[in-house]
């Protein structure tokens, strides 16, 4: 190849030449010309654009070398990245992940490589090669350090039990954010659909990539198969709201060890079987896949239900016990109505004339039929114009609902979980109105009368106040008494009542400033406060 070249360049030349001598063969000063540039001036001219060549390669390699150190000083100082699918860039300072502009990274690089002398007329050319190399350097692909990895495993800690639990969770995002190729869903209970909105959100407006948690679903569809089902157990032991904040400042956090992770453990699946020895969570995530609807059916029936010659279940009574089993064991529901119905009745003995299932019991029953006791004989529905000043909350439901028990000598299998609740009163009362699964609205008690309680310690705070005003009209004729007062006054009335009391319930505040708006409202000022009028003129 090179003695080609040589041969085509020798031949070019020597036809140069002869046309040059041919060109100028009449021309005498020319001719000599020509010979003299050959002769004399040719091989001292080559010799020095050699010589100038020879230093230019040296030069060039020293400053590529020394380009080459900056480089990886450079990167080594300031861990850069780049996300393609919104054209950000990042910044990484071994503890934190942040968005950072361009023209801030162009003036650090700008700054650096003026403090290196040896190569500043490469110094545009450097800025360009090191941003075209950030821009090489996925997000994705960084490591982040054990300090940021513990930070996020510990703020995750209110959505887990434990810390191999968020970390499948997070293994699970960062496949998903990746676009890993599989064909898994994840079942997650209802209530914490919420929280992974908020997550999915704050993922694509930081990173530009949308949907990344598509994959969770809070009901089973009967499309799914068993075997690319998993179970994710979430805790939600925190307000939306806090959750909310969090994600605004630690999501590109979150997001960076949930992609170092599902690079790390390949894929959730390989995490979780490979690389976790609590048994127990192994066979929650893998229930579904380890086994079939027999297997599953199996189990209910072996912990829930009894042969006992004689005994009857309802129909309606049945499913409800099977929706607290799988609430119990937080499964979910995968075996629909119709199915589980037509299954059991090719196990039990069945009535269908009268919708019963003979010979059988379960220790739900009890448990379910004394619930719907002490709610017919407490608890009242009230219509009336002012059904909007009634309302019991889910867990003060479960603290009447447990005195109740104490005070007629009732024992469970289990304590009575809001949750159950819930899935009883809308089992059994689809009617009632219960709001956010938290507020069961006109639903009045007669074991604790809420809005006497708080008229109660109103009328003394109006006591309080009118004798202060009585005693010196001056100083007393001008004092806004704010909502926090009034409830703060409230708290210490009520327990100030303990002897008086077999249990005591305080309402919430959210109630109590309901119930001042709805009976003090001539005197409300500024939303939140009673205007001195109420017990400078009002009677209690």
């Amino acid at each position: 190849m090179e003695n080609s070249i040589f041969n085509t360049n020798l031949h070019e030349s020597y036809l140069l030449i002869t046309s040059l001598y041919t060109k100028y063969s009449q021309n005498e000063y020319m001719l000599q010309r020509l010979h003299s540039h050959i002769t004399k001036n040719l091989s001292p001219m080559l010799e020095l654009e050699d010589k100038a060549h020879e230093r230019k390669i040296t030069r060039n390699e020293f400053l590529t070398n020394e380009q080459q150190l900056f480089i990886q000083v450079f990167f080594n100082n300031n861990k850069y990245y780049y996300l393609q699918s919104n054209n950000k860039f990042y910044v990484y300072d071994g503890k934190n992940y942040s968005m950072v502009k361009e023209d801030i990274i162009q003036h650090n690089l700008l700054t650096s490589i003026s403090n290196v002398r040896t190569f500043m007329d490469w110094k545009y050319k450097t800025k360009v090669n090191i941003i075209k190399l950030i821009k090489e350097r996925n997000l994705f692909t960084s490591i982040p350090e054990s300090y940021t990895i513990q930070k996020v495993l510990n703020t995750l800690q209110p959505l887990f039990s434990n810390k191999n639990q968020a970390k499948y969770f997070l293994t699970i995002m960062g496949d998903n954010i990746l676009k890993k190729n599989n064909e898994l869903s994840f079942l997650i209970k209802p209530k914490s659909k919420k929280y992974l909105l908020e997550l999915s959100k704050s993922i694509g407006f930081v990173t530009g990539i949308q949907n990344t948690l598509h994959i969770f679903f809070t009901k089973y569809h009967i499309n799914y198969f068993y075997e690319n089902c998993r179970l994710l157990k979430m805790e939600n032991n925190i307000s939306l709201e806090m959750w909310v904040d969090i994600l605004s400042k630690e999501i590109l956090d979150i997001i960076c060890v949930a992609t170092h992770y599902s690079q790390r453990f390949k894929n959730s699946d390989n995490f979780i079987m490979n690389n976790v020895n609590n048994e127990e969570l192994k066979n929650y995530v893998l229930y579904l896949k380890n086994n079939n609807k027999n297997d599953i059916l199996n189990k209910f029936c072996s912990h829930s239900i009894d042969n006992m010659s004689g005994e009857k279940i309802g129909w309606k009574n049945f499913h409800l016990i099977w929706k607290l089993y799988i609430s119990q064991f937080s499964l979910p529901n995968i075996i629909y109505s119709n199915n589980l119905k037509q299954l059991l009745m090719e196990r039990y003995e069945y009535n269908e004339s009268t919708d019963l299932f003979n010979n059988i019991t379960s220790k739900y029953i009890p448990y379910i039929s004394n619930f719907i006791n002490f709610w017919e004989k407490t608890i009242t529905i009230i219509i009336s114009p002012e059904t909007h000043a009634y309302e019991l909350e889910i867990d003060e439901l479960c603290i009447l609902y447990k005195y109740w028990r104490q005070e007629n000598n009732i024992n469970f299998i289990k304590n009575t979980s809001e949750n159950d609740i819930i899935k009883i009163l809308n089992h059994f009362f689809p009617s009632i109105e219960i709001i956010e699964n938290k507020f069961i609205l006109k639903a009045n008690s007669n074991m604790w009368n809420k809005n006497m309680d708080i008229k109660q310690s109103i009328n003394s705070l109006h006591i309080h106040y009118k004798e202060l005003y009585t005693i010196d009209p001056a100083n007393n004729n001008s004092h806004f008494i704010s909502f926090e007062e009034a409830y703060d006054y409230y708290n210490n009335f009520i327990n100030s009542l303990n002897n008086d009391k077999p249990f005591i319930c305080i309402v919430s505040k959210r109630y109590f400033n309901n119930y001042l708006q709805l009976n003090l409202s001539s005197y409300i000022l500024h939303e939140n406060f009673i205007s001195p009028l109420w017990y400078i003129t009002a009677e209690e």
